[in-house]
């Protein structure tokens, strides 16, 4: 299983270090494997908003954009990304940054200067994906670090778990024990009711005897399916292994992670009658 680590605290505000914290893992049974530190070093990788993206002239796949940095005037920089476009906010590496083995440094790509680096999630270490530059909200703050408006430095903690730890295939349930062998507390869960107003119901027809006693569901109307999922759900399921999909497949795979309680959405347009469960 793998989780964020600031996820984890979120929910036992434990003062022990990334180091204490993977030995404390370990020693009751959660067996660290991996930790993949998520941040460090992108203190001078600021948001940004690319203002216009242009053809280079000697080069098909590159374009020369004008992006605004939050200082005032624009800088020039040459882009490879497919999803460069007008517009668009994307992490910017400012000259001077460190992003693993480079240092951006001013360059001339075919004969233009560029003056930073627009980046992908792979080339700051936050993902596998490099398939085109990190694409982040429209109202990210242009010129804040990347930094404060993703909350890092962060990790990714990957444990081994056993079949005999199902109450710890959650982030909720790892809590309580990192809590009981550090002497802290876990931070209350505010689940509060949400009274059911629709008058729509579904009929679920049980037929998996002892090993599916129980299925709960609910109809919900008026979503926004096509709704973004918010920043910190998506980045706490990117730093946990689990790609951001949809915002309604998001929710189920974060509740999921959090609490262990596996979830699935269906599209009430597309189901016929009864909802059957078995073996």
């Amino acid at each position: 299983m793998k989780f964020s680590e600031n996820w984890l605290r979120s929910h036992v505000p434990t003062t022990v270090s990334r180091d204490e914290l993977s030995a404390v893992l370990t020693a009751i049974g959660l067996e660290v494997e991996e930790v993949d530190a998520l941040g460090d070093g992108l203190q001078h990788v600021v948001v940004a908003k690319i203002i216009s993206a242009e053809r280079h002239p000697e080069a098909d796949r590159l374009q020369i954009c004008q992006v605004d940095a939050g200082q005032g005037e624009h800088l020039q920089i040459v882009c490879g990304a497919p999803n460069a476009r007008p517009g668009l906010v994307a992490p910017l590496a400012m000259i001077g940054a460190q992003i693993g083995e480079l240092k951006i440094k001013p360059a001339k790509l075919r004969g233009v200067d560029s003056n930073g680096m627009l980046c992908s999630a792979r080339e700051l270490g936050l993902d596998s994906d490099a398939s085109g530059l990190f694409e982040l909200p429209d109202d990210a703050p242009v010129g804040q670090t990347l930094v404060e408006y993703l909350g890092l430095p962060d990790a990714s903690i990957e444990i081994k778990l056993t079949p005999n730890r199902a109450d710890c295939f959650s982030i909720r349930g790892i809590a309580f024990d990192v809590a009981a062998a550090c002497a802290s507390e876990v931070v209350p869960f505010d689940a509060a009711p949400v009274a059911a107003v629709g008058t729509r119901e579904l009929t679920v027809d049980l037929a998996a005897g002892a090993e599916a006693p129980r299925y709960v569901g609910r109809v919900i109307e008026g979503i926004n399916a096509r709704a973004a999922t918010p920043l910190w759900m998506a980045e706490r399921l990117r730093r946990s292994g689990v790609r951001p999909v949809s915002l309604l497949v998001d929710i189920t795979q974060y509740v999921m992670l959090e609490l262990g309680q596996p979830m699935h959405a269906f599209d009430l347009g597309t189901l016929q009658g009864s909802i059957g469960v078995r073996r």
